[in-house]
């Protein structure tokens, strides 16, 4: 083996080894057959949201869209995990939660495949997630903030993505 295939190799195997063991896990990206490492994000300031598309909750799309857009270039993202663990107020299609974030809120952060998020026993994201917290989320649109050094902080579902407290968590995380 060569010196650039040794360090190339060291290398590529240090990025692999440095993603955290809870964003190393593959979720299904919504409506497609696709999956994606979460490790993708290991960089990133990441708030985590149980969605739903038929919530009294669900105007609080437009505020995470908005956080996304004005964040996204300082390596921050928003993870959408449509659920219909509280009182089934997402569709059952996903298709049709996808185009429903689309047409209604312009949604361009990513979402990802329907998941059970109550018992986090059927989710590999939710259920180490429920291992480092302790907590489930208790209803549609519950935060996890999670940073690049993982830390995590919870934000109730009542909380508006928006709200001052959320938004300078993310300042903080992003060095603003």
């Amino acid at each position: 083996m060569n010196k650039f295939s040794a360090l190339l190799f060291l290398f590529l195997g240090l990025q692999v080894f440095s993603c955290e063991n809870l964003l190393d896990t593959d979720v299904k990206i919504l409506n497609q057959k696709e999956y994606k490492n979460l490790c993708e994000y290991s960089d990133h300031t990441i708030l985590v949201v149980n969605t739903a598309s038929k919530c009294g909750f669900t105007y609080q799309y437009e505020q995470l869209e908005t956080l996304q857009r004005r964040f996204k270039d300082r390596k921050f993202t928003v993870l959408g995990f449509p659920s219909r663990n509280f009182m089934g107020q997402e569709y059952s299609d996903e298709e049709k939660v996808s185009e429903f974030c689309k047409a209604k809120f312009d949604v361009s952060f990513p979402l990802f495949s329907i998941a059970n998020v109550k018992n986090s026993t059927n989710h590999p994201f939710y259920k180490k997630l429920y291992k480092l917290t302790r907590e489930r989320p208790s209803w549609n649109f519950h935060k996890f903030l999670i940073t690049p050094d993982g830390e995590i902080k919870s934000f109730s579902h009542r909380i508006d993505p928006e709200d001052p407290v959320i938004v300078s968590a993310i300042q903080e995380s992003i060095n603003l």
